[in-house]
Formats: structure tokens, C-alpha cells, sequence
């Protein structure tokens, strides 16, 4: 007896177009991404910290897209795309949805990427990013709607956002993590309490973000001041890591993206000082200093 057939994965491959780019702050470059594929795209709830997958690629050479012409991919895509040639297969980056909707002319979706400042700021993503203008195209790997059934976790198509009610949040990050503390802050009920923390290049980066929880948001800005990468977030977690009124670990919660390195400092805190457990919390190292990203850990830097 032949063994049933592997569902297919909850994701698939769209092929889009850039419908807009602009400039929002100076470090952040909001893409707006748009075709009749998106029309599949996206899970039964909120974005929250969905992320997907942006295909680039190599200058001068075709992009060999993964999956079936029509965009279906199989069981072990991901193993079978890193083995192919890199002029063929390309870059692959990881990236957070800042916003998904409908709209009379077809559904769009921006992706708003961190464009570091200096010659570091230069690779694949970020040269895309930069010269991305409408009717560029992109190849994009996300939730697929028509696969997602009542079984699949949220983690199976990208979501990570997991406070299993509580009703007090600590979401800290550093630039990359942004679009999705914003993402999630926009969807949190009033009952909510807690910090959001935010650590970007310049004051010139801070933007509106709408909530209606009672979480509290402080935005830190490393110019003019010199402040190393994460040394900021750093401290101010340990200043609002404890809430000012006894909660059970039941009601607390921790999301946190950043620098890998600043990832493991503040998990050391949370986990052996405060006495967050682990299994309750989410700690993100969206990339490493030094290293340029593989797209299986990025965040929405652009390397």
C-alpha cells in the first residue's frame, strides 16, 4: 500500500510588482507590493509578525523561482533550493508584512526594509530596495490561504506572536523588529498592559504608531549620541522589564527582536533575572553583526 500524499505546505510563491515606494523616515523605505496573486495570500487572523520571504536575484542572471509554474511549492523545497547554483537560486531575505488590505484596485502589501546607512548598507536586498520603483517585479513566499486549514500552526506559515492570554506584554527591538512590534501593537486589546521598546538609528526614525492597549511606547534613538547598538534597549528593558504591579507568569508575556547578540543578552535577563519562562516568551535574533543574512533568520534589514 503506497503511503497517502504529503499535504501541501502552507505556503506558495506570488509574483508581484511594486506599486509604490516612498521613503518614511531616513533609515526606512516602505515597498507597497501588489498583483492578482496576492488574492491567495494571507491566514485567517491578523499579520501580526508575519514574515515572508523576498527572492532576488543575482545580477546579470535569471532567478530559478522554487515550486511549480503556478506557484505551488512541495514538501522540502527550502533543502532543494539551497542546493541549486547560486547565480540560478539567488538571495532569499526574510521580511515582516507591515500591512496587508484591500483596496479598489487589488490587494497590496507593504514591507517596509531597513536601509543601513554608509557602505555596510550595500548588498542584494538593499540595492533592490533602493531602486525599487513601480512595475518592478518580485518574487515573494508566503502564507497561502488555500492551504491553511484548521491544523496549521501559526508558525508553519510565519507568526511567531504567541501571548497565550496575557494581558501584560513586553515587546522590545531594535530597527529590524519595528514593522512588527508596530504590527502587533495595532491589534492588542485596551485590557493590555505593558512596554513597547524601541531602538533606532536617529530621533528622524520615530513614527505613529496606533494602539488601543494601555502599552506603554518609548521610542530610543542611538544619535546624537554615539550609543552602541543595543545598548539602549538594553537598559531600558532592564528598567521596565518588572512590572509595577505583581503578575503572575500566566499574565506576562516577552516578544523580542533584534541583533542576535542583544537577543541572547536580554533573554539572559528576562529568563534568569526577572523569571520569564522561556516556553512564554519569544526571543527573535533577526541578525547577526557582521554577517550577512541567509534569509532563515533575517529580519527587515537590508543586506
Amino acid at each position: 500500500m503506497s503511503a497517502a500524499p504529503l499535504p501541501p505546505p502552507p505556503v506558495r510563491v506570488f509574483d508581484v510588482v511594486v506599486r509604490r515606494a516612498q521613503d518614511i523616515t531616513p533609515h526606512f523605505r516602505r515597498i507597497t507590493l501588489a498583483g492578482g496573486a496576492l488574492d491567495r495570500f494571507g491566514g485567517p487572523g491578523p499579520t501580526l509578525d508575519l514574515r515572508i520571504r523576498l527572492l532576488l536575484p543575482v545580477p546579470g542572471h535569471l532567478l530559478s523561482r522554487p515550486g511549480t509554474p503556478d506557484g505551488q511549492l512541495h514538501e522540502g523545497w527550502y533543502r532543494h533550493w539551497l542546493r541549486g547554483a547560486q547565480s540560478g537560486r539567488g538571495f532569499m531575505r526574510s521580511y515582516t508584512v507591515r500591512a496587508l488590505r484591500t483596496t479598489p484596485a487589488g490587494r497590496e502589501l507593504d514591507v517596509d526594509f531597513v536601509i543601513p546607512a554608509g557602505t555596510g548598507g550595500h548588498g542584494p536586498a538593499s540595492d533592490w530596495a533602493r531602486g525599487a520603483t513601480p512595475g518592478t517585479a518580485a518574487v515573494i513566499i508566503g502564507p497561502d490561504a488555500g492551504a491553511i486549514t484548521g491544523d496549521t500552526a501559526p508558525h508553519e506559515i510565519g507568526i511567531r506572536w504567541a501571548p497565550h492570554g496575557a494581558r501584560h506584554v513586553l515587546l522590545a527591538g531594535d530597527e529590524t523588529a519595528v514593522p512588527a512590534i508596530s504590527s502587533i501593537l495595532e491589534t492588542l486589546p485596551p485590557d493590555v498592559t505593558g512596554h513597547a521598546l524601541l531602538e533606532v538609528p536617529d530621533p528622524s526614525d520615530f513614527q505613529a504608531i496606533s494602539t488601543e492597549s494601555a502599552v506603554e511606547v518609548t521610542w530610543l534613538a542611538r544619535s546624537p549620541s554615539g550609543a552602541p547598538r543595543g545598548a539602549l534597549l538594553q537598559a531600558a528593558v532592564e528598567a521596565s522589564g518588572r512590572p509595577s504591579r505583581p503578575v503572575t507568569a500566566q499574565e506576562m508575556y516577552a516578544w523580542v527582536g533584534a541583533e542576535s547578540g542583544t537577543v541572547k543578552s536580554l533573554r539572559r535577563y528576562l529568563v534568569n533575572q526577572v523569571g520569564l519562562s522561556p516556553k512564554r516568551s519569544e526571543f527573535r535574533g533577526y541578525w547577526s553583526l557582521g554577517k550577512a543574512g541567509s534569509g532563515a533568520g533575517t529580519g527587515n534589514v537590508t543586506q
